[in-house]
């Protein structure tokens, strides 16, 4: 059929039946104006039957023709239509429907028809023009359907209000859970503790305009009492679960620590020895030192989880969703499962343990020659906490005293070297903040010490061999590169927190690159990263490849593959880093709004910005708004006294003290 333009069709739109007038003709689409003027595409093969042209006023030539269809279709009785189609067994198309049940078919019938029958959405069925009658027995199972979603309707109205009447709960006594809501209870429970995403998602999501499912579900269960006694609010809330699945701890727990490689270089009859905090058990990475022909020969001995963690199995697909190990004050939240990460992987004293070993060669000037990298089956003797090797470095007079100080002076001059060829150091105070049967602890934690200082130094080293063996054997990586500032840096020897913001924020942010290209920051021409597989997904994929060209095995990734791994590992580990910042500065205005509110403190001023002073603590390192009549400069030191400090708005207030003011 040919349809002009000016002519009224009916035609199929977005699930039902539209009438508009044609306003442009084409070969197989129209261009169609309906009643509240918007102008549709429609197909040809869409267009049901044509009313004929417009007249001078569409619009009331299409509420005509709209009233003459509404009144045809109360002449349709649908069940005498359905009978009289099932017993003639037939299908036919709307046209001859109409003309079966009125002689004629008209266009105002074939619509009304058409309208009548879509309505009734029970007894016929459609398969594009072609309608047939549906079988009893059909119909009876769609009304059994119907009814059954009707009921599913009705539970989830009801199971919305009893959630709202919940979260509007106050007072201690818990809510009992109807038999009704357990199902949704559970469901819950399941997405917060397990990361289930049941059909409870939709509900929670919605639940309530300024909280998110995770704290809805968090509530439910609290009131509820369905909430697990040592289940972290925090980490739940932000959708981190501390645990691992049975099959991930399964497969753990089916391991068996076997290292009989031949490629593996041993070194179990080194001096060797791990420095890590007391409450460490992660521990992956270990060092030796010993004097050799005028110079000395440092190993530094990485954990190798590669052997037994494998790319796609199952361990490394949780690791994958956990790239980064949390320190949280409540809690750690561990890459590995317990088994692997803490014992079988772990460079653990007394124990032979795979690793991937560096051994560097230094003058008796300090100087580095030579070094190599290999796989290695390494067994350390003592493990040192910092305060011990510090002790040790002071006074000790063993042999494990003398290997730290020649690592100390060694580390002293690789640090010089990067610090001539650019290199910054910001030393930043640190707390240690820990959270235990509620009572939250807060001590300086420094990291400044010489044995901090000779570690990291080392790692730095590591890493910056890793690449230069990379880029010596051509193999894929990714680098770890930042580019320099566009105004000179200053190291910040001794802290001062407005010096410190300054200088960082001239600093660039690192950036992954598939290519070497230096590290300003670490004055290092190449770089990237091994050091911590344990704890670090990226270096356990960078790991891989350099052990697979050490064993002459097929690389495991690809450039492309590993670029895509570790851009999505770097932002995962990103959000990672800033929830445990967020932790820590929550746990930490927790435990000033608990025990000092009220006292005065110094605090050196950080911003100025008009009436806006902001201004932190010299000895908890927090910042807050500072209320001060007087004008103040960045980098002034005055008392305050802790006004207002409230830990779910992360915000303190301080106010100036009266005889500074």
């Amino acid at each position: 059929m040919d349809y002009f333009e000016n002519t009224i069709v009916d035609y199929w739109g977005r699930n039902e039946m539209c009438l508009g007038v044609v306003v442009k003709t084409g070969t197989d689409r129209l261009q169609v104006k309906g009643v509240g003027e918007q102008i549709s595409r429609v197909a040809v093969k869409q267009v049901l039957t044509s009313h004929g042209p417009a007249s001078n006023n569409p619009l009331n030539r299409l509420a005509e023709i709209q009233a003459e269809i509404i009144e045809v279709m109360a002449e349709i009785d649908v069940e005498l239509l359905w009978q009289d189609a099932l017993e003639q067994g037939r299908d036919d198309d709307l046209a001859a429907l109409t003309v079966n049940y009125f002689g004629e078919a008209t266009p105002v019938r074939v619509s009304a028809m058409a309208r009548k029958l879509l309505a009734d959405n029970l007894r016929f069925k459609f398969q594009q023009l072609a309608i047939s009658p549906r079988q009893p027995e059909e119909i009876e199972e769609i009304l059994r359907l119907r009814e059954v979603r009707a009921e599913r309707a009705a539970v989830r109205e009801r199971t919305k209000q009893w959630l709202d009447d919940v979260l509007s709960h106050r007072g201690d006594e818990l809510v009992a859970v109807p038999e009704e809501q357990e199902t949704f209870v559970r469901q819950s429970a399941d997405y917060l503790l397990c990361g289930f995403a049941g059909e409870a998602v939709n509900m929670l999501s919605t639940a309530r305009a300024k909280m998110t499912a995770r704290e809805v579900a968090i509530k439910l269960l609290k009131v509820t009492g369905r909430l697990p006694a040592e289940a972290d609010e925090f980490l739940l809330v932000n959708g981190i679960h501390a645990g691992f699945s049975d099959d991930v701890l399964a497969h753990a727990d089916a391991l068996t620590l076997t290292i009989q490689d031949k490629d593996r270089d041993s070194h179990v009859d080194l001096e060797v020895f791990s420095i890590d905090d007391p409450e460490t058990r992660e521990i992956d990475d270990a060092l030796s030192c010993r004097r050799e022909n005028g110079g000395f020969v440092v190993g530094v001995h990485i954990a190798d989880p590669a052997h037994i963690v494998h790319k796609d199995d199952c361990l490394d697909e949780a690791a994958v969703e956990r790239p980064l190990s949390l320190y949280l004050p409540t809690t750690t939240v561990t890459m590995f499962p317990e088994r692997v990460g803490c014992d079988l992987s772990s460079l653990v004293a007394g124990q032979d343990r795979a690793s991937l070993s560096f051994t560097i060669n230094f003058t008796e000037a300090g100087e580095m020659t030579t070094w190599s990298i290999a796989p290695a089956v390494v067994r350390v003797g003592r493990r040192l906490t910092h305060a011990e090797a510090n002790q040790l470095l002071a006074d000790g007079t063993d042999s494990v005293a003398e290997a730290l100080r020649d690592l100390q002076f060694l580390a002293s001059k690789h640090r010089e070297v990067r610090e001539a060829a650019g290199g910054v150091s910001f030393n930043r105070p640190e707390l240690k903040i820990r959270v235990r049967d509620g009572e939250v602890t807060v001590t300086p934690d420094d990291q400044d010490t010489p044995s901090h200082q000779l570690v990291s130094e080392f790692m730095i080293l590591a890493n910056h061999l890793a690449a230069r063996y990379a880029v010596r054997c051509d193999i894929p990586v990714i680098y770890r590169a930042q580019d320099p500032p566009l105004e000179p840096v200053t190291p910040v020897e001794v802290y001062e927190p407005h010096l410190f913001d300054q200088q960082i924020k001239r600093m660039k942010r690192t950036r992954l690159s598939t290519c070497p290209q230096p590290h300003f920051g670490l004055g290092l021409d190449i770089y990237t990263q091994v050091s911590s597989p344990l704890r670090r997904y990226a270096d356990l994929v960078i790991q891989r490849q350099l052990a697979a060209h050490l064993r002459g095995q097929e690389l495991p990734y690809t450039l492309e593959e590993l670029f895509a791994v570790l851009d999505n590992v770097d932002r995962t580990s990103g959000q990672n880093r800033a929830l445990e910042r967020e932790a820590n500065r929550y746990w930490l205005l927790e435990f000033l709004k608990r025990n000092l509110v009220g006292e005065v403190m110094p605090a050196t001023v950080v911003r100025v910005e008009g009436s806006f002073v902001l201004a932190e603590l010299d000895t908890y390192l927090e910042r807050g708004v500072l209320m001060c009549r007087n004008r103040l400069q960045v980098g002034q030191r005055l008392p305050v006294r802790i006004r207002e400090v409230h830990p779910d708005a992360s915000r303190m207030v301080l106010v100036a003290e009266s005889s500074q003011a």
